[in-house]
């Protein structure tokens, strides 16, 4: 019985997961490398900057963001899929 509910759980984090990070994405262009900034609600520690640097060039952390130049898209719709992400956007150059 332990072994079939634990299965449902980790049956039901894979999907919210995935309808999470649609979502997430919502509004950023995958058809190239994007430039993006993730936000989050803590302040990473190395874990997340080792995520970071593997979706892309990892640019830095101000005010609650990272900025990733030249994002893999299948690297940034797993990350998307994690839980800790507060929210992905497209990162915009001021001029």
């Amino acid at each position: 019985m332990t072994l079939i509910g634990l299965v449902v759980v980790l049956a039901l984090v894979a999907v919210l997961g995935r309808v999470t990070s649609a979502r997430t994405l919502a509004g950023i262009d995958l058809t190239g490398r994007p430039d993006v900034v993730i936000s989050l609600s803590f302040t990473p520690e190395r874990f997340h900057l080792e995520k970071f640097q593997d979706v892309g060039r990892y640019q830095g952390w101000s005010e609650g963001q990272a900025v990733i130049l030249s994002s893999d898209p299948e690297e940034l719709r797993g990350l998307a899929r994690s839980y800790w992400i507060g929210a992905i956007e497209p990162h915009e150059v001021a001029q």
